[in-house]
């Protein structure tokens, strides 16, 4: 995801800050103030997330096709399975698992969004209302 384009969140904080809360019953009021703030932070913190396993991901990239390399040249015909392998396989394995995590911070940051979207069309009903 890229944090240079606007998100429903953002977009809904906006709306929130500009409608007039008075339209809005006080409790509803009192929880789009308490929400919308919420859902930007931890919008930018999936985004924070995800650039860092990014960044993860290539250094696993590189340090599996390093120890791949030392190991060939190491034990090139070995049938054995040498330290290098285990090393390289656990790191495969990180890969897999952080793979794991992204798809639930997906589903994490969509649903996010929805919320996002269902509050800035609260607001924009209510403005419309008046």
């Amino acid at each position: 995801m890229s944090s240079s384009s606007t998100s429903p969140t953002d977009t809904a904080a906006a709306a929130a800050a500009a409608s007039p809360t008075n339209s809005l019953s006080p409790s509803a009021a009192t929880m789009l103030q308490v929400l919308l703030p919420s859902l930007s932070k931890l919008d930018s913190m999936v985004e924070s997330v995800w650039s860092k396993q990014d960044e993860l991901n290539a250094v696993l990239d590189r340090l599996t096709t390093e120890l791949d390399q030392f190991d060939d040249l190491v034990q090139p015909d070995s049938s054995s399975v040498s330290r290098g392998q285990e090393a390289s396989q656990k790191l495969k394995d990180s890969r897999t698992r952080i793979a794991n995590v992204n798809v639930v911070l997906k589903r994490v940051r969509t649903r996010l969004d929805n919320i996002s979207m269902l509050a800035q069309a609260k607001i924009l009903q209510n403005q419309q209302q008046q």
